[in-house]
Order: structure tokens, then C-alpha cells, then sequence
């Protein structure tokens, strides 16, 4: 199971304006910035693995900003299909004497031709 987690912003360590500035770099409109330093604590960004949690962090951080990666869950295994294989047992086998190869029994090797069937007369 993989763990999930959420990036938390805890607040400024630069100045407003710096802060603003540098989110605005990374996409992030001024009244959303707004929205984020006064509503703080404030998940950013959540449902991420470790790696784009740290990378996500590293940007706000960058951009002057207190935050914390929290473990939020895990992501759920995806249900396994439940059709059963259809596995031919090893007796419908045959293995071609001319050039050794493997297949369902058939009258003719699927790769060289020769034919397996024996005649009535024999």
C-alpha cells in the first residue's frame, strides 16, 4: 500500500509581498494567495505521493512560505480483475520433433509445417 500525503501551509517566512510575487511566478493568482495567508493552517495540496508532496513543498517553500508534509492515508490497490486465466493443461501440449517448438496439439507445426498426424494406412 502506498501512503498518501498533503502539504500544509503553516504561514509566511518572507514578507507578504515577496511571498505574492513569487507564488504569481508559480501560477498562483494574487486573490488565491490572498485566500491562503489568511484562512492559514490550510491544506495546499492533498492525495500526492511523498516525492510530489516534497517537490510541491519545496516550491512554496521557496517562494516564502511555512509548510508541513503531512501522511494522509494511502491510496487504495486497485481491485484486481477476477477473470480466470484459461490455462490449457500441459497434456494438450506437443512439441514440434523437427524444430522443437511448443504448441497447442494440432495436425501441423504452427512454425515449420511438418505434420504430426499419422496416416491410417500405418
Amino acid at each position: 500500500m502506498n501512503k498518501k500525503y498533503r502539504v500544509v501551509f503553516l504561514g509566511l517566512i518572507e514578507s507578504r509581498e515577496n511571498f505574492n510575487q513569487k507564488m504569481s511566478r508559480l501560477g498562483v493568482s494574487p486573490t488565491m494567495v490572498e485566500q491562503i495567508i489568511t484562512k492559514m493552517p490550510v491544506v495546499l495540496k492533498g492525495d500526492m505521493t511523498l516525492r510530489d508532496a516534497r517537490q510541491y513543498a519545496d516550491a512554496i517553500q521557496y517562494a516564502g512560505g511555512r509548510v508541513n508534509i503531512q501522511e494522509h492515508g494511502v491510496f487504495e490497490e486497485p481491485e484486481h480483475n477476477e477473470r480466470s486465466l484459461n490455462i490449457a493443461p500441459l497434456e494438450n501440449f506437443i512439441m514440434c520433433p523437427q524444430c522443437g517448438y511448443k504448441q497447442l496439439k494440432d495436425q501441423a507445426c504452427v512454425k515449420c509445417g511438418m505434420v504430426f498426424v499419422k496416416s491410417e494406412s500405418n
